[in-house]
């Protein structure tokens, strides 16, 4: 028995990003006055712009972007995903990739014994769902555990217990592939 994730069989890199998951842009609001010898409404101002801080196919924890986005577009129920599905998915695979990057690396500090950059998405897989993937809250919820109570927090615990038994079973499927 197999006991990993889908393996990426794509050219990906193994890279580091920083920063955090997406954020909604600050719109303007619609009753703004301007002021006299401005032009009137949202043209005038230049909004901030966050760029992702991640290349769509940056390998970290054995995951990316394009990955979770795939495996989002693999359970779409029309064989051909519209533009509007593809581009939900992207959004939707930025936000899990950067909160599974939060909790990776920290877990890379509170249990460094553990590969959690190259494999440590692996423990944050949930077989209980279509794709695999936690829901965004439960994942924050995790982070934030980590943050708050460190190495004795239920979520280290977890997810330490989570990457014993993985490396187990890669040993054991090693064994048995010889």
């Amino acid at each position: 028995m197999l006991c990993s994730i889908r393996e990426e069989t794509s050219s990906e890199t193994k890279s580091e990003g920083t920063g955090s998951v997406n954020k909604p842009e600050a719109r303007p609001s619609s009753n703004q006055v301007a002021s006299p010898g401005e032009e009137a409404g949202p043209s005038n101002r230049t909004l901030p712009v966050e760029n992702y801080p991640y290349q769509p196919n940056e390998v970290i924890g054995g995951d990316s972007v394009l990955s979770i986005q795939q495996r989002f577009l693999d359970k779409s129920p029309n064989s051909i995903p519209s533009a509007e599905e593809i581009y939900l998915a992207r959004i939707d695979a930025e936000d899990l990739f950067g909160a599974k990057v939060e909790i990776i690396r920290t877990m890379a500090v509170l249990d460094p014994k553990g590969d959690w950059m190259a494999s440590g998405a692996r423990a944050l897989y949930n077989p209980r769902t279509a794709t695999g993937e936690d829901s965004l809250e439960r994942l924050f919820s995790l982070r934030d555990d980590l943050n708050r109570n460190g190495e004795n927090s239920q979520s280290f615990a977890q997810l330490k217990s989570k990457m014993l038994k993985q490396k187990q079973c890669d040993e054991t499927d090693r064994g048995s592939a010889s």
